[in-house]
């Protein structure tokens, strides 16, 4: 027999058990033919389990046919598998390339519209946008993203810059507010006068006549740096007072937490709830409460066709739930209450270096726990007096 040279595919191999006597020469017959097997293995006395590339079957079936050997339990494998369950369902690659044309077909769309970094002017823009058409649904093929990012940037002149782009299904509008520049110091005569109450550490007067010395305690619009100095003929000038008045601060913070803590478990009553949400309608659109006084809601969603097609179904699972009080270690809600308390003072205290911190606590009622932390830091309290 001579061996017909045919395309091989890695991926593509049959299995097939070969039944028969002397089984030696048909490994023989197969070598001489030039037909390569990928395993064999002996099954028992009469039967050889081979593997070969799917393009070798019907040579090796018209070869076992014409020596005497019967081939049976034939089984594709790997791609080979996969095209003959793709031949005997054919609506499985009709619905592959239908979905495939439909993912195509809605990513030439934009379906999101993102505004990144507007802050007060998130609402207008938005609404803005909506007016000139740039909604979910739009073509990509006719959108001009520099022609919208023009028109913006005319209509909001405080706006530092924008910049307008697609990406994906998604057209992002990135927006860079502007920052006010900073009121220069008048020249008309003035004091400094203390922004805060403290203690003054230091004093470093450029103009004006010092009013306060090195431990002086101060409050808030006290006059720190008169604005006049005397000349050298022991006139008093006005002038406007600048200088650097170094204090130390005081700031609290007080951070209250119940004794109790409540507790909560599941009963076991849920109620179960299915919508199907797209970017314009929800069906139902609205879903009923459950009559539980209190439960935990678990949402899950999933795409009903794929990530390119503006459809999900949300599950909606609310669990009724049990509440009742039990009581909390007072050394845990004192950690807890410091922690939070200090944790206030650094956000408000970002950027100064802070000296000392203390915390001092209180019970209030017999079931809540009152933590004041306090926070010692230097800072210069010196201000413009107010016109």
């Amino acid at each position: 027999m001579t061996a017909v040279k045919s395309l091989r595919f890695p991926l593509c191999t049959h299995r097939f058990a070969l039944s028969g006597l002397n089984l030696e020469r048909f490994m023989n017959t197969v070598k001489k033919a030039g037909i390569p097997l990928l395993s064999v293995k002996r099954q028992n006395q009469r039967t050889l389990v081979c593997e070969c590339y799917s393009a070798d079957l019907p040579g090796l079936s018209q070869l076992a046919q014409e020596k005497g050997w019967r081939m049976r339990d034939i089984r594709p494998l790997g791609l080979s598998a996969l095209l003959d369950a793709l031949k005997r369902r054919p609506g499985i690659p009709v619905g592959l390339v239908l979905a495939a044309a439909l993912a195509i077909g809605l990513s030439q769309f934009i379906w999101r519209v993102e505004i990144h970094g507007a802050g007060p002017y998130q609402a207008e823009i938005s609404a803005y946008l909506t007016e000139a058409g740039c909604k979910p649904g739009i073509a990509r093929a006719g959108f001009d993203a520099q022609a919208l990012e023009r028109a913006l940037t005319r209509r909001y002149p405080a706006i530092a810059w924008f910049h307008v782009y697609v990406y994906n299904i998604t057209l992002v509008v990135d927006v860079t507010q502007g920052v006010p520049m900073p009121d220069l110091p008048s020249a008309t005569p003035g004091d400094v006068v203390a922004q805060r109450g403290g203690i003054v550490d230091s004093v470093q007067v450029y103009a004006g006549t010092a009013a306060v010395k090195p431990g002086d305690v101060v409050r808030k619009g006290q006059v720190l740096i008169r604005g006049v100095e005397r000349a050298a003929d022991e006139q008093y000038t006005p002038v406007r007072a600048r200088g650097v008045v170094m204090a130390r601060c005081w700031q609290s913070h007080t951070v209250r937490m119940p004794l109790r803590d409540i507790k909560s478990a599941e009963t076991g009553r849920e109620v179960s709830q299915t919508q199907v949400c797209t970017p314009w309608y929800s069906l139902p659109r609205q879903l009923d409460s459950p009559d539980f006084l209190a439960y935990n809601t678990y949402v899950s969603t999933t795409p009903l066709v794929g990530c390119f097609f503006p459809v999900f179904v949300k599950e909606i699972v609310r669990r009724e739930v049990s509440l009742e009080y039990a009581p909390r270690s007072q050394d845990e809600v004192r950690r807890e209450a410091a922690d939070a308390a200090l944790e206030k003072l650094k956000t408000a205290l970002y950027g100064y270096e802070i000296i000392d911190k203390w915390v001092d606590y209180c019970m209030i009622e017999g079931d809540t726990l009152a933590a004041t932390a306090t926070a010692e830091w230097l800072m210069d309290i010196g201000g413009d007096s107010p016109p």
